[in-house]
């Protein structure tokens, strides 16, 4: 069946023909399902039906998928112009923008693909970390980098990470006197195995965060000093001094506890509780001890108590009722003192473990000459801040006239500056060459920015576009703020929904400049019909648990949240379908089907699979995981074996394990046939 064009109102070409201009600059804030990705191949083309060279333009995509994406498009476009005729070819061309297309267009046009594929260097699609590798090998004595250096990938890095961590913490047992050994007692007694190896990890990669703030301190101890005034502790105020002075303050001192139970004991029962606590808290020593104690005054979410004793026990005890009430007001201060002093001590910890790992890291990336994906940037920024008149930027200059920035709301400050020195002659000097156009396109969407771990912040998206529009027009060069509001994926009610949470002044002015105002979005005319619900949170209902022998090994609670999640999601969709509830757009509606629906989850964990076991039980038809670890399934699992036991001729345990597979199809009293008695290997 043919399907009418969808009916596009005339803004929204508008909008799109003035990004695709190659005449002129653009920045383009781009709603999530407006097209961005359309606008950037459009105005790729229309650059060069506008008879600029494939190899000088740059276009910097976030992710290879996106890059290969965009390239894919852009030479899938250009194919299929090829097989036109003249007519089908006109209108192709007038939707790019251009409104009056020629016979000498159109015979450029149908060049084109040729064109892009024959040119050396060609049209040049690729990540911003391709680009910094491309420019370090074009230059790598002005980089100071290795001249056959190689990129890290990401399991590499992850298995020098384990490495370096791996000597720290042998360095560490080797000498627990030192200042590495004490910080790993107090990083160990602190979080668990996986926990701290993730966090290391993340403090030796935080360049810009955590790197740069040790780096700068020189010292850890001076780094762990400026956190304790930032806390509000004194470096020579320690952890235990504050504990001692908890447990042995003037009022309910440690070597009273004994007898100042006997006198709760006399009271209610929330005064014996009070009485059994205190007794309680001398059979514990040190920071237990003090935990302990703290729970008199304090409740389960560590909030101080509404009252501390009966009343009618305060009113016979005035004197003890006073002591402890004066205790908790001393109290609160000490807690606070006591809880930045453990920030600053597991901070200072973290300090030492992880500046040593990062050492560890960085001696064997120099020793095997490579680069991870933070020094691509790095050394690429400083070779061209260092050399900034030479022939390196006269190269980039004579290389590149038009760059375009996709998903440019997750660019960092650094790779803003990168490009920044791409564009540096764009507006001025000898780059501004009489008759050349040369401009920068960027489109991004400030709400989808996602990678602040990467150093990314939607307020620089806003940012650089004033900094760019300043530089453009103040040149006399065409510069084009542009808005896609119109959403060609979403409903008038899932957009609403957005505006309404980006409506405040300060959640809007939390991505960009408050005098833009709110975001707003709108859909178009034959928008499917769309619905929210707001579901109120699954929690865990109250159980004994069961310890020991009688837990089960890999099993999920009826009555964890994921479980009590996805009983609700499967009654959900049974109940649409068994209402006849439709779908489809005005003209074509249709009940719905199983076939219709798609549920998102955050990450694939124990929700995921609650809900798929859910909707099988249900006899709901699904397709289950979209994405698997090949590894983890048991059919590849045998073949590793079988081959396993093909290459390593005395592996016997991989060869037992392939002979019980469906493979062979063995069972356990074949295997002992075979195995019994044998001399030398199974095989």
């Amino acid at each position: 069946m043919v399907k009418a064009p969808r009916p596009i109102p005339q803004a929204v070409r508008d909008a799109q023909t003035r990004a695709s201009n190659p005449a002129a600059s653009a920045f383009v804030s781009a709603n999530a399902g407006s097209g961005k990705t359309h606008v950037l191949v459009q105005r790729v083309i229309r650059l060069l039906l506008d008879g600029v060279p494939p190899e000088k333009i740059l276009c910097i995509t976030f992710t290879k998928a996106a890059a290969a994406n965009m390239a894919e498009r852009v030479f899938s476009t250009l194919g299929h112009w090829v097989t036109l005729d003249d007519e089908a070819l006109d209108s192709a061309i007038k939707s790019t923008g251009i409104p009056t297309p020629d016979k000498k267009l159109r015979a450029s046009a149908r060049k084109l693909f040729a064109s892009a594929l024959e040119t050396p260097g060609g049209l040049k699609v690729q990540t911003i970390h391709a680009l910094c590798t491309r420019l370090l090998q074009q230059f790598p004595f002005e980089a100071n980098v290795p001249a056959r250096f190689s990129v890290l990938d990401e399991r590499d890095q992850t298995e020098m990470m384990e490495r370096a961590n791996l000597k720290v913490l042998l360095d560490a047992a080797r000498t627990p006197d030192s200042a590495v050994g004490r910080a790993l007692q107090v990083a160990m007694a602190n979080a668990a195995d996986s926990t701290f190896k993730e966090v290391v990890r993340e403090a030796c990669l935080s360049r810009d965060h955590f790197i740069a703030w040790t780096d700068g301190a020189g010292r850890v101890e001076v780094a762990a000093q400026q956190l304790g005034q930032v806390l509000g502790i004194a470096p020579d105020e320690t952890l235990e001094a504050i504990e001692q002075d908890i447990l042995d303050g003037p009022n309910l001192p440690r070597a009273d506890w004994t007898e100042i139970a006997a006198r709760l004991d006399g009271g209610a029962k929330t005064d014996q509780k009070q009485a059994d606590q205190l007794r309680a808290a001398l059979a514990f020593s040190g920071s237990d001890q003090v935990d302990e104690y703290l729970r008199v005054f304090l409740t389960e979410d560590k909030e101080p108590r509404k009252s501390l004793l009966t009343k009618k026990f305060a009113d016979s005890n005035p004197g003890l009722a006073g002591l402890f009430e004066s205790e908790a007001r001393r109290l609160d201060r000490l807690i606070e003192k006591r809880r930045a002093a453990v920030v600053r001590d597991r901070t200072e910890a973290l300090l030492q473990i992880a500046t040593a790992a990062a050492a560890n890291y960085r001696r064997e990336k120099e020793e095997r000459g490579l680069l991870d994906y933070d020094d691509l940037i790095d050394k690429t920024l400083v070779m061209l801040n260092r050399v900034s008149a030479g022939w390196v930027h006269y190269k980039l200059d004579r290389g590149v006239d038009h760059v375009l920035i996709d998903e440019a709301q997750d660019t960092s400050p650094r790779q803003w500056d990168i490009v920044a020195h791409i564009i540096e002659e764009f507006t001025a000097g000898a780059g501004a060459r009489e008759g050349l156009t040369r401009t920068i396109f960027a489109v991004g969407d400030e709400k989808q920015s996602i990678f602040s771990f990467q150093g990314a912040d939607p307020h620089e998206f806003d940012a650089r576009r004033r900094q760019l529009q300043k530089r453009f027009t103040d040149a006399g060069l065409l510069f084009d703020p542009v808005s896609f509001t119109y959403s060609f994926r979403s409903g008038s009610t899932v957009l609403h929904a957005v505006d309404h949470v980006f409506r405040e002044r300060e959640v809007y002015s939390s991505i960009h400049s408050p005098d833009i105002g709110y975001p707003v979005h709108n859909s178009l005319t034959d928008a499917g019909p769309s619905l929210i619900e707001l579901w109120s949170l699954c929690e865990r209902d109250d159980r004994k648990e069961i310890e020991g022998w009688r837990a089960p090994f890999d099993g999920v609670s009826v009555t964890s949240p994921e479980v009590k999640l996805a009983r609700r999601i499967q009654a959900e969709i049974k109940r649409l379908i068994r209402a006849g509830t439709m779908t489809g757009h005005d003209g074509a509606r249709r009940r719905l089907s199983y076939g219709d629906m798609l549920i998102l989850v955050r990450r694939r964990g124990t929700a995921f699979d609650a809900v798929i076991q859910a909707l099988k039980h249900a006899g709901i038809p699904v397709a289950g995981a979209d994405r698997l670890k090949l590894t983890e399934h048991i059919a590849i699992i045998d073949l590793m074996n079988l081959a396993d036991a093909l290459l390593l001729p005395q592996d016997d345990l991989a060869l037992a394990i392939a002979l019980k597979s469906p493979l062979f199809g063995l069972d356990d009293d074949d295997l002992f046939k075979l195995a019994w008695q044998r001399r030398g290997s199974l095989r």
